[in-house]
Formats: C-alpha cells, structure tokens, sequence
C-alpha cells in the first residue's frame, strides 16, 4: 500500500495544519478489510463539519493518563476532496495540544499517518471483506514504521520522549529499539562487535559466527579490515531494517 503520511500544509503561532486521506481505496488491512469509492462514509459529523482528532485512539493500557478526550485537533471537513485514490481532507491541530510540540516534529520527517473511526455498531462489512458502510466519527494519529538510520537526531530524540510518555505505542517501540540499533552499529569497531550485535538481534551464535566469518572470508589481507567491516555493517542492516 503507498505511503499516506500526514503532510503540513500551513502554521500559524497557534495552529498547524496538516492532510493527508483519511480513507484509501482499494488495498486490504491486516484483517483482510477494505474500502472502495462505493464505501458509505457520511454522518451526523461529517454533516456538522468538523470529526475530532485524537492520539492513538484515546488508549491507555499503561495508564500513562492519555483518554479519547485529549483531543489534538478536529478534520475541517469542508476541505474534503473523493478522488481515486481515496477521501482526502486537511486536519487542523492545536500547535498548543498535550504531545503536540514533539508530534510536529515527527509529521516534519514523515513519520506520522492516521486511522478513522467509525460510529460503534453502525458499520457494515461484507464476506469478501469490503466495507459498506463507514459513518466517520473520529480520526486519530498514529504512527507509521520508519527507517531509524534515516532519522535525524532530533527526531530520534522527539520519538524516545514521546515514547516514554506513551510506552503502549507498537510503532514508537519499533522506532526505539531501531534507534537503539542504530547505536550500536554506529559504535561497533571491530569484527568481534558485529558477531555480538548479530547474537544479540537473535541470530544463534553459530550462525552470527558463519556469516562474520563468510564475509572476512571475501577479503585476503588483514590490511582491508576497514572494507570486512564496512561490507558486515552493509549486510547486517539489511537484516535489521524495519518494515515500512
């Protein structure tokens, strides 16, 4: 499925506004679901014009103290645009909101993207997975895999606070231990460092010791140490990159 992270549009001192389509048509969800141009989406809130925007959901497994009623922001949905590829609208997010000054800086780098609400026990799906009806309620934001390696340091900084404050988000948690990663590659110096880095990940040691072992074995001389290491680290991240 393409990418459909949130983009800013236009700031002021007290609003950013950002967009992006809050429902894509066409491919399916980890459940097998989906949207298509025929999907029923309309309600007594997109009437009104206006469907709140909350922060993952409003969920609090760790009782951090975050609930449905921190709202970020509302969908203007007089901005709302049904193209082909889905139903595009435009957020406005209150600059000043609870999360919102580390937020910014992670929909600046792409990494922020959304997922709709439906009004409880009014939605429709059929067999085949297709959704029917979807009278929208709400929009919340939520994050989307990222490469770590390609993550500005502020950035990185923005995510690890964020998550400490909100240990439930999955992706936040993928973004860590990827940065953490990162870190560790970055200060490996030597062969033996790559090996352990490799148990570490969760290969066994056997196999950690056969591929460090396989790529030295491409290199004849001790005096091209610099290139086993930089062609370990190559391979090594191929492994342990993220989905996105």
């Amino acid at each position: 499925m393409e990418r459909n992270e949130l983009k800013a549009v236009s700031r002021t001192e007290d609003e950013l506004r950002v967009a992006n389509y809050i429902v894509l048509f066409g491919g399916r969800d980890l459940t097998g679901e989906f949207f298509t141009p025929a999907t029923k989406i309309d309600s007594s809130y997109t009437k009104s014009g206006i469907l709140h925007v909350d922060f993952e959901h409003g969920l609090d497994p760790d009782e951090v103290g975050m609930t449905a009623h921190d709202v970020l922001g509302y969908v203007d949905w007089k901005t709302a645009v049904i193209d082909d590829t889905g139903v595009f609208v435009e957020r406005v997010l209150n600059r000043h909101g609870r999360y919102m000054a580390k937020l910014e800086t992670l929909i600046d780098a792409g990494m922020v993207g959304n997922s709709s609400e439906a009004i409880r026990g009014k939605t429709q799906r059929l067999e085949t997975g297709e959704i029917v009806e979807w009278p929208l309620m709400r929009d919340t934001l939520t994050f989307t895999p990222a490469e770590p390696r390609m993550i500005k340091g502020n950035v990185l900084k923005a995510a690890r606070e964020l998550h400490a404050e909100i240990p439930n988000s999955k992706s936040l948690s993928v973004l860590d231990e990827g940065a953490s990663l990162k870190t560790e590659i970055d200060s490996a110096e030597t062969l033996k460092d790559y090996e352990r880095i490799l148990r570490d990940a969760g290969f066994t040691r056997s196999d950690a010791t056969a591929l460090v072992s396989g790529i030295k074995s491409l290199y004849q001389s001790d005096s091209e140490t610099e290139s086993q290491t930089a062609a370990i680290a190559g391979l090594f991240q191929q492994f342990s990159n993220p989905q996105t």
